[in-house]
């Protein structure tokens, strides 16, 4: 009897382990499901949403697409119909086009954009432009093209128009087809190289003896020129003033927002700018643009500079000219741009007005340092070791108070060139540590005056 009762307890416990099992089986399907849920409802909440929430309304409009030249090269930007003055820099060429488009805006940067995908039309017509005397002209839709050399585009970029841009770009095609027949001839000698020398190894395993093919020829240089497809647009080159243009459609009628106001302005000085680049952080170069400012170093530091042309514009007609709709910019500060490097000149050193030494523009190569330290030397190019230099630049060791001096070829001083480089002296932190514990000496000695004196003062009454 003892025994059936003791079985009986035993199937009891039996039973209640597999029914907890199964509710913790049951459990942790739910809570699976739920997490499931969860991650379900967050994916949803992060890509649904955002998706349905950036595809703002768009709206048809007429914009005046600009490509201006910054100096250096060409940038393209437009202005939005709500803008009332353009900006251009005297005495060069820019392509002002009328665009039909799509717009929208977009509130986490507050601009407006243009989908020039969706729509990208020329508006045809003629531009009236007039000066501030009331004189007007007119101007027709004539083609153009840009072009340059990606091996030195800041000295090549050049911008043509009319007969001459159908004519450059035809050139430009037929150079770049006779490099594309070039290097499919080059390919298919590659191919012949490599079937002949299988051939001979295949022929070497089987005991014969076959000719092995003189070795491939080397590779034909990249092709470096670019040129834009033939557009059509208004071509600009203005002397500095103010004007007004607007488009007028072929039935005489002003395109609706196309009348704006056209500041054309010229750099207040040019000069000489430097990138300054020291040794020990030479991926992090300094500018010296003002010649008023001096160049501060280290004692016993090298610096490699690097001289370029340069400008000094307004800062609110520059930066609107690159970008219509940029903010922060002031009308009474003004900014240097450098242009092109300075080519073929020589580089003075003076000390107390006298010529100590002459640096030229050379090559440098940045090795990297094997293992863990991730540091680096700067070494003079090797073109037998190293495929290319990392940098040219003109290498200056400091160690006294210099000034630097550009001279070109003809032995004349090139104008706003002139820097002085400073050495920084450390000073002596005994005396900086002196100073420093200079007010602690008097004032435990004030404090230990002061106790000599109560317990002077407290001796006679005892």
């Amino acid at each position: 009897m003892n025994f059936k009762l003791f079985n009986a307890k035993v199937q009891r416990c039996k039973d209640a382990e597999k029914n907890l099992c199964a509710f913790a089986s049951l459990h942790l399907c739910v809570k699976k499901l739920t997490i499931a849920l969860f991650v379900f409802l967050l994916v949803f909440l992060l890509v649904a949403l955002p998706v349905s929430a950036q595809n703002p309304e768009r709206r048809e409009a007429f914009l005046w697409a600009t490509t201006v030249f910054a100096g250096v090269q060409y940038e393209s930007t437009f202005t939005p119909p709500e803008s009332d003055t353009l900006y251009l820099l005297a005495d060069a060429s820019h392509v002002l086009a009328p665009r039909s488009t799509l717009v929208y805006d977009w509130p986490i940067t507050n601009r407006l954009l243009a989908d020039w995908l969706a729509r990208n039309e020329l508006v045809d017509g003629t531009l009236v432009l007039r000066n501030g005397a009331g004189q007007e002209e007119r101007l027709a839709l004539t083609d153009y093209a840009i072009q340059f050399d990606g091996d030195s585009p800041a000295e090549t970029v050049t911008l043509y128009s009319g007969t001459d841009a159908a004519a450059k770009y035809a050139v430009f095609d037929q150079a770049r087809q006779a490099y594309a027949t070039a290097l499919h001839a080059q390919f298919q000698l590659e191919q012949q190289y490599q079937a002949a020398l299988t051939a001979a190894a295949q022929a070497a395993t089987k005991g014969e003896k076959l000719p092995i093919p003189d070795g491939p020829l080397p590779p034909l240089p990249p092709f470096t020129r670019y040129s834009t497809e033939v557009k059509q647009a208004f071509v600009l080159n203005l002397p500095v003033g103010d004007y007004t243009l607007w488009l007028e459609r072929p039935d005489g009628r002003e395109q609706p927002t196309s009348r704006k106001r056209l500041h054309v302005f010229a750099p207040r000085r040019t000069g000489v700018g430097y990138s300054v680049m020291p040794a020990s952080k030479w991926t992090v170069p300094e500018q010296s643009d003002d010649p008023r400012n001096a160049i501060y170093a280290r004692p016993g530091s090298t610096l490699y500079l690097q001289p370029f042309s340069e400008f000094e514009v307004n800062e609110l007609a520059y930066g609107r000219m690159l970008d219509a709709q940029a903010a922060g910019l002031q009308a009474d500060r003004y900014v240097w741009v450098h242009t092109t490097p300075y080519p073929d000149v020589t580089l003075q050193l003076f000390q107390q007005g006298q010529v100590v030494a002459g640096a030229a523009n050379q090559p440098y190569f940045v090795r990297q340092l094997p293992g863990a330290s991730l540091g680096y030397t700067i070494e003079a190019f090797d073109p037998v070791t190293e495929k290319s230099p990392t940098f040219y630049g003109y290498g200056v060791t400091v160690d006294e108070a210099l000034r630097i001096q550009l001279v070109a070829g003809d032995g004349q001083p090139v104008t706003g060139s002139s820097r002085e480089i400073r050495p920084i002296r450390g000073a002596d932190r005994r005396i900086v540590y002196t100073l420093s514990l200079l007010p602690l000496l008097v004032g435990g000695a004030l404090l230990l005056w002061r106790r000599r004196s109560v317990t002077g003062n407290q001796s006679p009454q005892k």
